[in-house]
């Protein structure tokens, strides 16, 4: 499923969007995105070059260089860079728009790396006012509430 050459594409999610995708139903804040990508399908060990068109902690939208044949529900894990730093998130293709856009749903993401990609989302919305992200905690709180749960604070 790897192709020979692989051709630079860039989608502006704002006019691209297929109608379905325009309807916002998602729980969490979309972050327009242009990232190349790697969908890799876990049960076939194959690879499927990309981008990332949008970005939220619960998903994307994965823009593929070529057809995606499968259908929804296939355990996949989606790799990319932003702004340097490495993601490979698992999750589930949750949505086919058609033969090149898949909404996927991240599953079993661990406390670290969401509080890295929200942390990061944050960050690239101070640069974009149009984009709408939930504020970012502030760090002594978030020591604060894990001494809470955990028993150790100290009086």
């Amino acid at each position: 499923m790897q192709p020979a050459a692989q051709a630079e594409v860039h989608i502006d999610e704002r006019t691209d969007a297929h109608p379905a995708a325009r309807e916002d139903r998602r729980q969490e804040s979309r972050l327009p995105l242009d990232a190349c990508a790697v969908l890799h399908l876990v049960i076939l060990g194959a690879k499927l070059p990309g981008r990332i068109v949008d970005l939220s902690l619960g998903g994307c939208c994965f823009r593929a260089d070529h057809p995606f044949l499968l259908g929804v529900f296939r355990r996949i894990e989606v790799e990319f860079r932003m702004a340097g730093l490495p993601f490979r998130l698992s999750g589930v293709t949750q949505a086919i728009y058609d033969r090149h856009r898949i909404g996927i749903r991240f599953l079993d993401m661990s406390e670290r790396k969401r509080e890295q990609l929200r942390q990061l989302m944050c960050e690239m919305a101070e640069n974009d006012p149009a984009i709408k992200i939930a504020p970012c905690a502030d760090a002594a709180s978030e020591d604060h509430a894990r001494e809470s749960a955990n028993g150790s604070h100290s009086a």
